[in-house]
């Protein structure tokens, strides 16, 4: 395959959905860089983001991509551009999947339908690892291992289901070309409370941050069997980047290395592992999520239990793609900023509380706890 044309860039006129997240605030620290040549970057959010950097050089649309009368926003959002960056979506609250089908799997069909209503040259779909059917053994998968999700976990199923909508209204229009990629596990230090609220909920998110360094660093850690890959979000954002620069078209896989197993994985976050079947580990996790002491649903552990780890050699020969970010040292900084309650400005990433929850998760309405 010839390697895509570069330096499109210059003068690019660019649109980023979910743009104050994670992933999005790595982007526009590239994009919304004078020396990037972009002419201009339009961010949609559902809240507006604070005046400063990276935020303050971008031209802001505020919708909710869960509601129809975001279409007239999309619209106006996406007139003129040449290029939209759809990493949109929402992660809680888990307890009500029909909300979150509304806004990740409904909302990316609004998403690409503006675009093609609007004739966009370039889509580029942030999906993920969730996106993969279970397996792959002791190898990593390419590109081309099925995109049909993990049936039990909620998120794998959207991720699938919202691959099949871009490819439906985007993926045989003439003349535009599609790119989705997909990542694993994506971090960096300013997410880290972000993270924490969405996966660990008020209670355990407010104990860990109460935990001296030492003595976490003494607890076991209770896990089965697994893999797991990180990768950091800057290092996602230079492959966006370089996606765009090269108008580069079809599934690219994005992880760096180390792979951990279980043992290794312990060890990168200072701790020691203590075996537990996997069964075990679901039911307590299941117990916790009905009982309300963490968000996060049963079905996560199901994808980190049985997606496969990721092979990103299309991605490093077609994009000239290296993570800078090893991945013991992303798990290291991410869980030192975890621990010190760190954040960003933002209504996402900003430290302590934040908007993406359940209320019912609140310490204040689980019984027998109160707010601190």
């Amino acid at each position: 395959m010839a390697e895509p044309t570069r330096n499109r860039l210059q003068g690019l006129r660019v649109a980023v959905t979910g743009a104050s997240g994670n992933v999005g605030t790595a982007l526009l620290r590239r994009l919304a860089a004078p020396a990037s040549g972009v002419a201009e970057v339009r961010g949609l959010a559902r809240r507006q983001p604070p005046s400063t950097p990276p935020y303050d050089g971008v031209r802001w649309y505020l919708a909710d991509l869960g509601e129809t009368r975001s279409e007239h926003e999309l619209t106006r959002f996406l007139d003129g551009v040449d290029a939209v960056v759809h990493l949109a979506w929402a992660l809680q609250p888990g307890r009500q999947p029909e909300r979150l089908h509304r806004v990740n799997v409904e909302g990316t069909r609004r998403v690409a339908r503006a675009a093609a209503g609007a004739g966009v040259g370039h889509f580029v779909h942030l999906s993920s690892l969730g996106a993969y059917a279970a397996g792959g053994g002791d190898r990593a998968v390419g590109e081309d291992w099925p995109a049909t999700g993990i049936p039990s976990a909620q998120y794998s199923r959207d991720k699938s289901q919202a691959e099949l909508v871009v490819r439906e209204q985007i993926g045989s229009r003439e003349g535009t070309t599609l790119t989705v990629v997909r990542p694993t596990l994506v971090l960096q230090p300013e997410a880290s409370s972000e993270i924490g609220r969405y996966f660990l909920g008020p209670l355990l998110f407010g104990a860990a941050r109460l935990l001296p360094a030492p003595v976490a660093r003494l607890l076991l850690l209770p896990l089965p069997s697994l893999r797991v890959q990180v990768v950091h979000a800057d290092d996602v954002a230079d492959a966006l980047v370089a996606i765009l620069d090269r108008r580069a078209g079809g599934p690219f896989n994005l992880a760096a290395e180390p792979t951990f197993d279980a043992d290794s994985l312990a060890r990168a976050l200072g701790t020691v592992r203590v075996p537990v079947p996997a069964a075990v580990l679901r039911a307590a996790l299941s117990a916790a999520f009905h009982a309300r002491v963490v968000p996060t649903e049963p079905g996560w552990l199901d994808i980190g239990l049985q997606a496969p780890a990721l092979d990103s050699s299309r991605a490093r020969r077609l994009l000239d793609w290296t993570p800078t970010h090893p991945g013991d040292e992303v798990l290291r900084q991410f869980v030192a900023a975890l621990g010190r309650g760190e954040g960003a400005p933002g209504a996402l990433l900003q430290p302590a509380g934040g908007p993406e929850r359940d209320p019912a998760d609140d310490p204040a309405n689980v019984p027998g706890s109160r707010a601190t």
